[in-house]
């Protein structure tokens, strides 16, 4: 026997160093805790790794969506700068980027937003038994409503239509909306409040239209005055019956 071991077996038993198998411990006197941890395969034993930086704060992500949506309404789109939308909500621009790592990031973020909101509430709004023609109404005049002080959403809509970042997204939430129009223009011309043209194609005029009006407005249109512009011009067209007649002459 090593001299070490032979003095260590000469000291007093509450002096010894004790090696307690705790394997050998947990089978003898079982716990709840014991039971479940030699149950359990080593790597599951394993303490997760701590994540570093703060915790996520609740909300953030839409504290940090609606001051952007703000700052673009206020500004054009070039003169907006992260460091106010971080200012805004009360963050470094760290955790601005964290969640957003570019300003057309954050910009088609608000817009995946909107477009997202904007379908929901036409959707609770054609939930009726109205006839077709007052949904059609409804959806140019809640559309125009919408966005009448968001036309930052109209300035840079069509560039970010085809760009690679976000381009499934957002054309996943505008095909939603379009087919919402659609179906309310076929039922409109089920009940025949329509002439029978493609619901598909009309739904898309009847969006540009609203686009247009929205987008190109001057200082002093009223937002009903546009509305029921586009309503007369999409339900009854522009041409008078001379002109009508005109067209009918020149068709084979």
């Amino acid at each position: 026997m090593r001299s070490g071991a032979v003095a260590e077996t000469m000291l007093p038993a509450r002096r010894r160093k004790c090696r307690i198998d705790t394997l050998a411990l947990a089978r003898h006197f079982p716990t709840k805790q014991s039971v479940i941890e030699m149950a359990a395969p080593a790597h599951a034993l394993r303490l997760a790794p701590r994540r570093r930086g703060r915790p996520p704060i609740a909300g953030l992500r839409d504290s940090i969506l609606r001051a952007a949506e703000t700052a673009f309404t206020r500004q054009d789109y070039h003169e907006v700068q992260m460091e106010q939308v971080a200012e805004a909500c009360g963050v470094g621009k760290g955790t601005l980027y964290r969640h957003f790592p570019s300003k057309r990031a954050l910009y088609l973020g608000v817009m995946l937003e909107d477009i997202a909101r904007l379908r929901a509430e036409l959707e609770a709004r054609l939930a009726t038994d109205d006839p077709p023609v007052e949904k059609i109404e409804r959806i140019v005049r809640h559309t125009l409503a919408y966005f009448w002080d968001r036309r930052f959403f109209f300035a840079l809509i069509h560039p970010h239509e085809h760009r690679r970042d976000g381009e499934r997204e957002w054309l996943r939430h505008r095909a939603q909306l379009s087919r919402l129009v659609q179906e309310t223009l076929e039922e409109a011309g089920a009940a025949g409040h329509v002439r029978p043209v493609s619901a598909r194609i009309a739904a898309e005029m009847l969006l540009s239209m609203m686009h247009s009006a929205n987008r190109y407005r001057m200082r002093g249109d009223r937002l009903e005055d546009l509305a029921a512009a586009v309503i007369d011009v999409f339900m009854r067209g522009v041409a008078t019956p001379a002109g009508r007649r005109v067209l009918g002459r020149r068709r084979p």
